[in-house]
């Protein structure tokens, strides 16, 4: 059976949320991608023959190839549900319908058509604040705790904005946390969500507006932010530039979720990636994007702005990780920066490899789902989709760059769009 969990989302995608320089763009993204899906289109007539259904749309529509939509409201339940499209015209598109349904559709509402989101639930919520979390049964269900809100007291709006981001094992509300959180310091419980000294606002962040150097320096200006999403119900990575006009060479790297653990019944595998950056206006000068949080994934063994909810004993404070792949040239390795050739000589290929999550007291945790080392040195241009890795027969890679040691390095990651991760 198709997998339909893995999904991917652009800025670039017709009717995709903007993420422009406004507290509260990078929740409404998440919104859109994770819960409620977008792009929504009224379907004008849905027929099919032999088990391909068509999809007319007068006004124009916003789908691609490949990508996963989500069709409701037609009597005949075969034609409802996330389906992934096979071809597109201008005003159509076609996907594979099970059975043999009236033809055309009927609707005792109306029929319509949207981009699928990941499934992922929105348990809490405030103005600007959100909790996420995974739906799938599978999944210990820790939530994504997100404050993208004016930081107070003491903060200028024409500063630069982030969310403030943690992993919270429970809530029994917006604002209180219940259970085990990370990241987390027992001398200063609430350092992650409260000022708790003067000119502190949090420590994991995920920015969405700012410039080089210190926080106060400004917000990167007006314009919307180039950005990729790509996860499954229960894991996503997400690269978001700070500034608009910015591509591959601007972007964050960040990612929350649920990784493959090597312990059965681990409860507490599930990871966040965001900016370690505590103090925000004297102490901290950040010149690139990634510069706290070792660059993402980028970099193996590397532990800034890493962290697990607790460790594989299960018990205790949050522990730290990095990642890691074959060792090619016997030194910290950086993905999709060599030194291999490619194509690689032997087989001709492009090489994608397994990607390890590592506690930083070097127990083995588990793998990366969906994530594949690159030991090559960017062999395509950001955002190319491949199909003919060897190895890998049948299952497409979304391969996506991003910044790496400067503005003008980056570095590449490939990303299993196929699925399933798991």
């Amino acid at each position: 059976m198709t997998d339909l969990t893995v999904k991917y989302f652009h800025s670039g995608m017709t009717g995709a949320p903007q993420i422009a320089n406004n507290w509260g763009d990078l929740m409404t993204m998440l919104d859109a991608c994770l819960v409620n899906g977008f792009a929504l289109k009224a379907i004008d007539t849905l027929a099919s023959t032999a088990g391909i259904a068509t999809a007319t749309i007068s006004a124009g529509h916003a789908y691609q190839v490949g990508q996963v939509v989500e069709i409701a409201g037609a009597d005949q339940p075969e034609y409802n549900g996330e389906v992934r499209v096979l071809a597109v015209t201008a005003t159509s598109f076609t996907y594979i319908v099970t059975g043999t349904p009236v033809s055309p559709a009927t609707s005792a509402t109306s029929l319509s058509a949207k981009v699928a989101p990941l499934g992922w639930e929105k348990a809490f919520s405030g103005t600007n604040k959100a909790a996420y979390r995974s739906q799938n049964p599978a999944s210990p269900q820790n939530l994504l705790l997100i404050d993208d809100s004016l930081k107070t007291p003491g903060y200028t709006n024409t500063w630069a904005k982030w969310a403030n981001v943690g992993i919270v094992e429970g809530l029994s509300d917006i604002d209180t946390i219940v259970g085990a959180q990370a990241p987390f310091d027992p001398n200063k419980p609430m350092q992650n969500w409260k000022q708790v000294e003067t000119n502190q606002w949090g420590w994991h962040k995920w920015y969405h507006a700012r410039t080089s150097g210190y926080d106060t320096y400004g917000d990167g200006g007006a314009g919307s932010r180039n950005w990729v999403l790509v996860g499954d119900d229960r894991l996503f990575f997400l690269f978001v530039t700070n500034a608009a006009g910015y591509g591959w060479y601007g972007r964050n790297f960040y990612c929350f979720g649920d990784i493959e653990s090597f312990k059965p019944g681990d409860n507490y595998a599930t990871v966040l990636c965001a900016d370690d950056q505590y103090w925000s206006n004297n102490g901290q000068y950040s010149s690139y994007p990634g510069q706290y949080n070792g660059y993402g994934f980028t970099q193996s063994l590397e532990f800034t702005g890493k962290v697990l909810l607790r460790g594989h004993t299960q018990i205790g404070n949050p522990a730290r990780f990095g990642v890691t792949s074959l060792n090619t040239n016997n030194s910290s390795q950086v993905c999709g920066r060599g030194p291999m050739p490619f194509p690689n000589g032997p087989d001709y290929s492009l090489w994608l490899l397994p990607t390890y999550v590592r506690q930083e007291d070097g127990h083995m945790r588990g793998l990366m789902p969906g994530m594949l080392w690159m030991p090559q040195d960017r062999p395509y241009s950001d955002q190319t989709i491949v199909d003919n890795v060897v190895g890998q027969a049948g299952r497409k890679f979304l391969l996506v760059r991003t910044q790496y040691s400067s503005e003008a390095e980056g570095a590449q990651i490939a990303f299993d769009i196929t699925g399933p991760w798991r």
